[in-house]
């Protein structure tokens, strides 16, 4: 008899231990969302932003569409479009495009924004 209550004393203080244990990871996942919730947050709203000051730089004339950007670049290598990025680089702004050419390379190429011309291309 008492053999059998100290072993459910026993039981008693796993199940408590575990109890915390579990609270703890609950806690710690509870940190863990607020984070990414944070995080995903601040990067919609910097792409957001991104969005805007491209539709208002196409609006002043100052950049070409990607649409634009997209069929020269698919005319210069023919491939699949992986990636766009609407970028300023030393005072000019670029689109970098990475893409997947005919033969099976992931190439990166950087394109004025402003005119089309080609600045670089290299294997990303």
């Amino acid at each position: 008899m008492n053999m059998a209550l100290i072993f459910r004393v026993m039981d008693v203080g796993r199940i408590n231990e575990c109890e915390r244990a579990l609270d703890r990871m609950m806690a710690a996942k509870s940190a863990w969302v607020i984070t990414l919730l944070l995080m995903m947050s601040a990067v919609s709203t910097a792409l957001a932003g991104d969005h805007e000051r491209a539709r208002d730089l196409l609006e002043q004339g100052e950049i070409l569409s990607l649409n634009e950007i997209m069929k020269q670049a698919n005319s210069r290598i023919p491939g699949k479009i992986l990636e766009v990025e609407l970028e300023e680089k030393g005072g000019s702004i670029v689109y970098e495009i990475e893409f997947l050419s005919e033969q099976g390379i992931i190439m990166e190429m950087t394109v004025d924004a402003r005119t089309g011309k080609l600045i670089s291309l290299e294997e990303d």
